[in-house]
Order: C-alpha cells, then sequence, then structure tokens
C-alpha cells in the first residue's frame, strides 16, 4: 500500500515538473518527443492567455493624486512660482486678455488675464493710460525676466507673475 503510494506520488511529481518545467518556447523546443513537445507548447500558450485574462480582470489602482493637465500656455511664467511643476515648456510668450479697467499702469499694479494667472509689474516706470479689459502681450525678457505690453501703448514694463 505505501509503495502504491509513493508510486503515485513520484508520477504525479514528474508531470507536474515537466508541465511547469516549460517557461518558455525555447524549453519547449529542447523536448525531443513529439507529443510531450506539443503539449508543453499548449500549457505554455494556456498559461499566457490565463495570465492576460487575470491581467485585465484586475481593477486599475485609483490614481491617489493626478495633477490637472496645463497648456503650455498656462504653465508660461510659472518657474518663477513655488511649485517647480508648473514650469513651462517651449513658450517664448502669451497673448491674452486682461480683466477689468486700468488707469495707472505702475509698479505693484496686479494684471488679471482671462486664463487666470495674475501679473504684477516690478517696473519703477509708470504711465498713464485708461482701457478696459485691455490685450497683454507677455515675452520673455533678457536674465529670467518678462515683458508686459500693453496694445494701444507703445511702452513695455517689467513683470512678474503671481499667480
Amino acid at each position: 500500500m505505501i509503495i502504491k503510494r509513493i508510486m503515485i506520488l513520484s508520477s504525479l511529481l514528474v508531470i507536474s515538473s515537466s508541465l511547469q518545467a516549460a517557461s518558455t518556447p525555447e524549453d519547449c523546443a529542447a523536448i525531443t518527443n513529439d507529443s510531450k513537445r506539443l503539449a508543453c507548447y499548449d500549457n505554455f500558450l494556456k498559461k499566457q492567455k490565463q495570465q492576460r485574462e487575470e491581467a485585465a480582470a484586475k481593477p486599475e489602482k485609483p490614481a491617489e493624486k493626478r495633477e490637472p493637465v496645463l497648456t503650455a500656455e498656462q504653465k508660461f511664467g510659472a518657474e518663477k512660482l513655488k511649485d517647480p511643476a508648473k514650469k513651462p515648456k517651449s513658450v517664448n510668450q502669451i497673448r491674452s486678455q486682461a480683466v477689468g479697467t486700468y488707469k495707472r499702469w505702475k509698479k505693484g499694479l496686479p494684471v488679471t488675464l482671462e486664463n487666470g494667472q495674475v501679473w504684477e509689474i516690478t517696473d519703477y516706470r509708470s504711465t498713464y493710460y485708461k482701457v478696459k479689459d485691455p490685450i497683454i502681450t507677455i515675452e520673455k525678457g533678457m536674465f529670467s525676466s518678462y515683458l508686459l505690453e500693453v496694445e494701444g501703448l507703445n511702452q513695455r514694463f517689467k513683470a512678474k507673475r503671481i499667480k
């Protein structure tokens, strides 16, 4: 009785080791017996199919915190902000409309654009030019500076992005 159990267990061990040994097609190709080689390929392909099905059935992990995707225009000037993830890619200027009525263009004046950006004039020069919702062009200057230009005004001001 014990001998029968040992023979059955050893035969199961041999069969299972031959089925599990084939982890690559090269392992199957090394088998010389045609029927065993075919069975090896069949088992290999079944395992691959089962692994693909298990991977497809697994639910994706929910994103912990997804950052909103910003356009290059929205990122323009953000390298001066504290968050380094909002750095611009390759935009040299933006053109947008300012919201509100502006009279005195001087140092410390916050200019809110329609895209949500807020720029502050840092230039010591000032001028009077009354305009409502002007078109603003901001371009990169030298030494990491930015120049704010108001459409209709023949003057540019140094500026920095504050929001």
